[in-house]
């Protein structure tokens, strides 16, 4: 078998597509794989003819205007993206190789194509990712406090947020060492982290002093990062400011001291006092245990618990200040007022006078700021009744106490809480009937209305309608949740339970919800039944006993 003959015998076994032309770029003949992507079967039908027999003129052209270049410079390489009749769209790298005669003509070439589609399309994917990575190192950078340090404790980066904490600047932090700035938690810190595996990390907490003398906590975690052979290692590092938390329980550990002492002190009211702090130090276990976990947000509680502590005093402060500046700007205008009086109507001045108040619109400018003062102290009253409305959601105070509680205002403190999000959605009618007091943790059944009040307003693609209605049958009561959207499929309705089971689209749900819910009726040794019916909506029915065995 001559040399020629074994290379086509070999190309049209391939599964890569090739094919040879002659010197008019006719085919002479094409394997398997270039004939299926050209969606023309057969080796016959493909003798003889050229590319605008298989592929539209676009395609053939771009085929052809190849084929001319290999022929007039040889060897060639070159990525293009074909597309056959069918619109099937392939990006394949393609090489051409020119054959010649004993005298050296051109008598055809003999093309390979390689499919890099999936290749291209997976560089773009991590060209996306690379991306993405880049934006989420610049948002630590700008907001969390990280740093990355060798064993010897030299800074080797350092976030902006940390920068602004310590007081230094970044060159000044890189020219130092986590010891010089004292964020260190003991003697031993050294030795611990040294042996420290790439796979384990230690968290503690450090105390230090900032460049201008202020004391700063910080809770960080630590993690050692991998090194290459003769390299020193280092040590990623990131951290949560703490420094209020601890100024408050200083502030707390004080109160109780304080508390004691007064109690020895009164002997005469010893167990009224003893009754008193047994109360009081419940309630600092309880607000210390809320402010240690309030920085990781770990429950919505805790949140609520932070957001009311952090926006009251601010508010009080806003507040306070509204009051003042309404005062003094009425002082201002009565000035003001003098000032004009004492100007007679004849005089230049009086004129001077009236042409600059209308310039700046005076008399709007005066009714407007009362206005605005009457708007923002309303807006106050506002902000103060939606943290009323997050304490009374999560019920902070409770500590997860089993306690007779009223299903209603629960449920009511719960629409206040998810209001923003269904009131464009839907329409809450509440249709309650009269419940006694149920024994519950009432912010766990919180959590299962706002579930529940959510999932209608999801279920609902427009405008519609969610009812809230209860009633009491023998030692139970029952809570139940429509809505007249889109509904559960048949096939579906015994899994929504599962946990991670979900219907809607990726990134919208993490199917946990009602999946917590469940286990939170089962806990309350309630059950929860479900009534669905796809294209006109779905009733949840949780059904509670009243009291507690």
């Amino acid at each position: 078998m001559s040399a020629p003959i074994l290379i086509n015998s070999i190309c049209s076994q391939l599964p890569l597509p090739a094919w040879q032309k002659d010197a008019k770029l006719c085919y002479v003949w094409a394997n398997a794989a270039w004939q299926s992507f050209a969606n023309q079967h057969g080796s016959d039908e493909w003798l003889g003819k050229n590319d605008r027999d298989f592929f539209s003129a676009k395609i053939a052209n771009i085929i052809e205007k190849g084929d001319l270049l290999c022929l007039e410079n040889g060897v060639s390489d070159e990525e293009i993206t074909l597309k056959n009749k069918t619109g099937q769209e392939k990006t394949m790298q393609l090489h051409r190789l020119p054959h010649y005669d004993d005298d050296g003509k051109i008598t055809g070439i003999t093309a390979l194509a390689i499919d890099i589609t999936y290749s291209k399309l997976l560089l773009k994917q991590m060209e996306n990712m690379m991306s993405e990575m880049d934006i989420q190192r610049n948002a630590l950078n700008k907001n969390a406090l990280i740093a990355i340090t060798k064993e010897s404790g030299q800074f080797v980066y350092v976030s902006e947020p940390l920068c602004l904490l310590s007081g230094y600047s970044k060159k000044e932090l890189m020219s130092l060492t986590r010891f010089d700035i004292g964020l260190i938690p003991d003697q031993h810190f050294s030795e611990s982290i040294k042996n420290l595996s790439p796979l384990q990390a230690i968290q503690f907490e450090t105390h230090a002093k900032s460049k201008n003398g202020d004391d700063y906590w910080l809770e960080t975690l630590l993690v050692p990062m991998d090194i290459y052979a003769g390299q020193e290692k280092n040590y990623y590092e990131i951290s949560t400011n703490i420094t209020a938390s601890k100024h408050r329980e200083e502030t707390l550990e004080h109160e109780v001291k304080i508390r004691v002492e007064e109690s020895h002190r009164n002997t005469l009211a010893l167990e009224k006092r003893n009754a008193e702090l047994i109360t009081l130090n419940d309630q600092l276990r309880n607000i210390q245990s809320q402010l240690l976990q309030s920085e990781k947000l770990a429950s919505i509680g805790q949140l609520a618990a932070g957001i009311a502590h952090e926006i009251n005093n601010p508010i009080g402060y806003v507040s306070s200040n509204l009051g003042a500046l309404d005062g003094y700007l009425s002082d201002i205008f009565y000035l003001i007022d003098k000032y004009e009086s004492t100007i007679h109507p004849h005089m230049e001045e009086h004129a001077i006078l009236i042409n600059e108040r209308k310039k700046i619109d005076f008399d709007f400018i005066k009714e407007d700021i009362n206005s605005l003062i009457k708007e923002s102290k309303e807006g106050i009253k506002r902000v103060k009744s939606i943290v009323q409305n997050l304490k009374d959601f999560s019920r902070i105070d409770s500590n997860q106490k089993w306690e007779e509680s009223d299903i209603h205002a629960g449920i009511n403190s719960t629409l206040n809480i998810v209001q923003n999000e269904i009131k464009y959605k839907a329409e809450v009618i509440r249709e309650y009937s009269d419940l006694p007091l149920v024994t519950c943790v009432i912010s766990q059944l919180n959590q299962i209305f706002l579930n529940m009040l959510v999932n209608a307003s999801h279920a609902i693609e427009k405008q519609g309608k969610i009812y809230i209605r209860t009633r009491r049958k023998d030692e139970q009561v029952c809570i139940s949740f429509s809505d007249n959207g889109k509904g559960i499929a048949a096939e579906h309705v015994n899994r929504i339970f599962d946990p991670f089971f979900t219907t809607k689209p990726v990134g919208q749900g993490t199917g946990l919800g009602l999946s917590l819910s469940y286990g939170i009726v089962k806990e309350h040794h309630g059950h929860i039944e479900v009534h669905s019916v796809l294209g006109e909506g779905t009733t949840f029915d949780i059904w509670l006993p009243i009291k507690q065995e």
